[in-house]
């Protein structure tokens, strides 16, 4: 069997698969990128609970300390400047998250848009790959008619040139 005549579309091939593989390569990182946020997100929440918690055990602390033991007003106003200090220290961290979150969000839009363009330019590879599929069928139909043929033709001719012996 001759071998088959080159694709004609084979760059437009070439450049489609490079296209979708780029576009999967895109969209992993997106992808790893909002889950990178998620992750930064979640550590952030779970910092929060355990600032909330010390201030509570410094709050139940101090509260102890005065019960106990006859305090300055000084002190009473360290203890008190030290809870709001921690007070505000957890409202700046809440705004910090909420910012994480905006962040989470516009990394998950990002991934989507990825996502998108893989899904198109895998799409544009599948038309083009049952395009060549198609051609391929057809070349080698074509082939192996004429090979056929030129099997009859080789064929003929052994029994003409039998006959005329």
């Amino acid at each position: 069997m001759a071998s088959l005549p080159a694709y004609e579309l084979q760059t437009l091939f070439d450049l489609r698969e490079k296209q979708k593989k780029d576009a999967e390569e895109l969209y992993a990182k997106a992808q790893q990128l909002a889950i990178q946020a998620k992750a930064k997100q979640k550590e952030m929440e779970a910092e929060l609970v355990k600032m909330n918690q010390f201030r509570d055990a410094k709050r139940l602390e101090y509260g102890n300390s005065m019960q106990k033991q006859v305090m300055t007003i000084e002190k009473i106003e360290i203890n008190n400047n030290h809870l709001e200090m921690l007070e505000d220290k957890a409202e700046n961290f809440v705004l910090e998250i909420d910012q994480q979150k905006n962040v989470v969000i516009q990394a998950e839009a990002a991934a989507a848009e990825e996502l998108k363009k893989v899904l198109k330019a895998t799409q544009d590879f599948k038309t083009l790959e049952k395009h060549k599929e198609k051609w391929l069928k057809k070349v080698q139909g074509i082939q192996t008619k004429k090979d056929e043929d030129t099997a009859d033709d080789i064929s003929q001719a052994q029994y003409f040139a039998k006959m005329k012996e």
